[in-house]
């Protein structure tokens, strides 16, 4: 039976992190079944879901990258996941779209868009912010319940835009299946 773990490491930026995280990881058998890795300001942090064959325990697993811990510094926590909790992070019934808020930074930019989105139903599946002097962007993706309908969710949008006076675009991601 196979058995799943979440695994969130974090710390200073450096050369090397992924392939010592991998690394451990390949030598024990896993596999490398989900990924977000970024770099933020200057750390480094990653979200793995992996599974084995192996009946690991949480313990066990964490053992394993005491090493990395000491010598890279790195802060990293580990989580078993139940086989459906990670099944139903794949499904995606849902239409999903793209959005992206692009303008002058100033406060709320990611509260009041996320409250739209999550007052219409929406699931978050990727968001990434970046600052660059003043200007502020957002991208994520999100996946809407079948009663929401693209244009309502548009007409939101833009009502949105000009309360916040900045620019949001919407559009439909064409899904495909893995």
């Amino acid at each position: 039976m196979k058995k799943y773990f979440l695994i969130n490491a974090f710390g200073k930026d450096r050369v090397g992190i992924v392939a010592s995280l991998s690394k451990v990881l390949y030598e024990n058998g896993f596999n490398l079944e989900d990924s977000s890795m970024s770099k933020l300001g200057g750390e480094f942090t990653v979200m793995l879901i992996v599974s084995t064959d192996k009946p690991l325990t949480e313990d066990e697993v964490q053992k394993m990258f005491l090493p990395l811990m000491e010598n890279l510094g790195l802060q990293i926590h580990v989580k078993e996941l139940e086989e459906d909790e990670v099944r139903k992070g794949k499904q995606y019934n849902e239409t999903v779209y793209r959005i992206v808020v692009y303008g002058a930074d100033k406060p709320g930019i990611v509260y009041k868009t996320t409250d739209l989105l999550a007052k219409k139903g929406a699931s978050i599946i990727d968001m990434t912010t970046e600052k660059s002097g003043d200007l502020y962007i957002l991208l994520t993706e999100v996946a809407l319940p079948e009663n929401v309908s693209f244009e309502e969710l548009r007409s939101e949008i833009k009502s949105l835009q000009d309360k916040i006076g900045v620019d949001i675009s919407c559009e439909k991601i064409e899904s495909v299946e893995l």
